[in-house]
Formats: structure tokens, sequence, C-alpha cells
């Protein structure tokens, strides 16, 4: 599995190309459309599929254009439905965001789920607390956290269907995940799971409650 992390819009969305040479699928591609098809064109790869960790504006803008130009099919979970409908639940125009595309899920995931693409296998685990509708992705010793899990901290849960009650759930679960895994988050820098149970505050506080 081949993974590449293309910075996105002015909130410093962490956008993710995942190939294995040949099939692809883009993770929360949040603006900046052409940068992510220059990706997808310098590593030759075809889009299969675009994930999205959750529905907020800012991993979501490209989604358009994206399928536009590749035809890829779009996953998200069920609980994002009404959010990727909806220019306030989708938080842009708290930053002066204007744009708003109407989205469709070609597939949908409610609490557990998994998909192959190419040769990748990919899981879906529901992580409410910073949306109703939030999921983490894991592929081989990865989870792609979205704005549920970041080093030394978590999403915020302050915003239009969050909840920290279930976002404390949503860490112990990561937490009792069997062994270590990397952690590429929607903002900022990777970590890794052994790393926030010992180090993160908000796990520790989740694994007590």
């Amino acid at each position: 599995m081949n993974i590449k992390t293309i910075p996105v819009g002015y909130l410093g969305t962490n956008c993710y190309l995942v190939h294995d040479g040949c099939e692809a699928v883009v993770i929360d591609p949040g603006a900046d459309a052409e940068k992510i098809l220059d990706a997808v064109k310098a590593d030759g790869v075809t889009v299969k599929c675009i994930f999205l960790t959750h529905a907020h504006f800012d991993h979501v803008l490209a989604v358009s254009e994206i399928q536009k130009k590749t035809g890829a099919k779009l996953v998200a979970n069920t609980g994002e439905k009404e959010r990727m409908c909806d220019a306030h639940l989708s938080g842009g125009g708290s930053f002066g965001e204007t744009r708003f595309v109407p989205l469709y899920a070609d597939i949908e995931i409610d609490e557990r789920g998994a998909l192959d693409v190419g040769k990748m296998r990919f899981e879906f685990i529901r992580t409410p607390g910073h949306t109703e509708g939030s999921m983490c992705i894991l592929c081989d010793n990865v989870i792609f956290s979205g704005d549920t899990l970041f080093a030394g901290t978590c999403g915020r849960c302050d915003l239009p269907g969050g909840d920290y009650e279930k976002m404390l759930s949503s860490l112990k679960m990561l937490c009792e995940l069997p062994g270590d895994m990397r952690v590429l988050p929607g903002h900022e820098r990777e970590t890794t799971l052994s790393h926030e149970r010992v180090y993160n505050p908000y796990m520790a506080e989740a694994m007590r409650h």
C-alpha cells in the first residue's frame, strides 16, 4: 500500500491518496482538486473510490470535481447523510466559505463495513463524537482517523452533531484495537496508536470512563 499525504485548503486538511500501484482511493478531498488530481496523474493510478471520514466542508469541497474527472464512487457513513446536503451543517459559513455542493454517497457505511479496492482491503468503523457519522478507516496497519483522533488530542465536540461522551466511547474503541498502528489524522502530523495510548489525555480519560 502506497500513501501520499496531500495538505489541502486553508485549514490544512490532510487528504490522502492511497493505492496499490494501480487502483487508488482518495480520502477526504477537502479542497484543491487539481492538486489532488496532479498527484493521481504523477503516480499513474486510477481512482476508484473517494472515502469521507466525515462531511465537514474542509474534508469534502473537492469531491464533486474529482468525481467528475475520475468517475470514482463516494463512500460515506449513513450518519453524515444530512450534513452532506446541508450547507449550514457542513460548517463552511463559520469560516466564510460560500461554496457548497450537495453530495450523495454511492456506498453507505453504517456501524462497520469493509470494501476491497484493488489489492487493498479497507475496514470502516463508525466513531461518533466529532460528528454523528464520523468514521475511521483501517487498511493494513494504518488508521485514517479523520477528526476523531489527533496526535495528543481529539476532534472538537462543540459543533452541530458533536458529542463528547460519544467521543470518549469512540476513543476507547480505538484504544482497544489490538497491537500498534500508524495514525494518519485529518489535520497536522501523524502519530501511532501506542503513543496515543500513553500520552493522549483524552484517550486516557476514555479508558477511565
